[in-house]
C-alpha cells in the first residue's frame, strides 16, 4: 500500500492520455529520486494555464496575442491549413514544405459530446477566409468519423465563398489520428492533397 500522497499522484497521472496506472507508478518512483525535477515540473505546471493563450488569429498556442507563425511576414497568407490541434501544426511545420498559415480547431464536431461549430471557432474561421483574401483552404484533419463530419461541415459552408478547397491525400489510414502519422506519410499526404472545391 502506497502512502496517500503518492497514491493520489499515481491516480492523477494515470488520467493523462497514454498513461495507465503502471506507467504513472513508474513516473512517480522516478520523480521521487529527482526532487529538483519535481520542483521544476511543479512551477511549469502552475504557470502553464496563465502563460499560454490562444493566438487571436489562428487559435494556435502562444505566449503573446499572436503566435510566431502569424507574426512571420514571410508566410504565404493566401493559403490556410485547418488542423485539429497544435500537435498537427508542429508535425506539419517539422516537414518544412508548407509556408502558409493555420487555423486550429482544438476539437472535432461531436454532437454526442456537445461539441458544435461554436467550440471549434468556425464562424471566425469563415469570417477570416472572407476578409483575409484566402485563395486556398487545406483541410488537414484526421480521417476519423468525426474528422470527416467536420471536413464536410467546413466544405458545405465554403460553397458560396470563391476559394479553392483541398484535402490532404489519404495515404493516411482511415481512423488514424493525424498526430500519430509518420513524417513521410504526412509529407506525401500534404503534397498530394485533393481538390474538393474551386480550381
Amino acid at each position: 500500500m502506497y502512502p496517500l500522497i503518492l497514491k493520489k499522484l499515481i491516480q492523477t497521472l494515470a488520467q493523462l492520455p497514454g498513461l495507465g496506472e503502471k506507467s504513472a507508478t513508474r513516473i512517480c518512483m522516478f520523480l521521487l529520486s529527482k526532487p529538483e525535477l519535481c520542483e521544476t515540473l511543479s512551477e511549469l505546471i502552475k504557470e502553464l494555464p496563465f502563460k499560454l493563450k490562444l493566438c487571436k488569429l489562428c487559435r494556435n498556442l502562444s505566449e503573446d496575442e499572436f503566435c510566431f507563425i502569424c507574426k512571420d511576414s514571410s508566410r504565404n497568407r493566401e493559403i490556410l491549413c485547418i488542423v485539429e490541434n497544435p500537435i498537427s501544426v508542429f508535425n506539419i511545420e517539422s516537414l518544412k514544405i508548407y509556408n502558409g498559415l493555420y487555423f486550429v480547431l482544438h476539437y472535432l464536431l461531436s454532437p454526442k459530446e456537445g461539441i458544435g461549430p461554436k467550440e471549434l471557432g468556425l464562424d471566425f474561421l469563415f469570417y477570416l477566409i472572407k476578409v483575409k483574401d484566402v485563395k486556398e483552404v487545406i483541410i488537414a484533419l484526421s480521417p476519423t468519423v468525426n474528422g470527416e463530419i467536420t471536413a464536410s461541415y467546413i466544405l458545405e459552408n465554403l460553397k458560396n465563398i470563391p476559394v479553392k478547397v483541398t484535402k490532404i491525400a489519404c495515404g493516411i489510414p482511415m481512423g488514424m489520428d493525424l498526430q500519430f502519422v509518420d513524417p513521410l506519410t504526412l509529407k506525401k499526404a500534404l503534397q498530394g492533397r485533393e481538390i474538393l472545391q474551386g480550381k
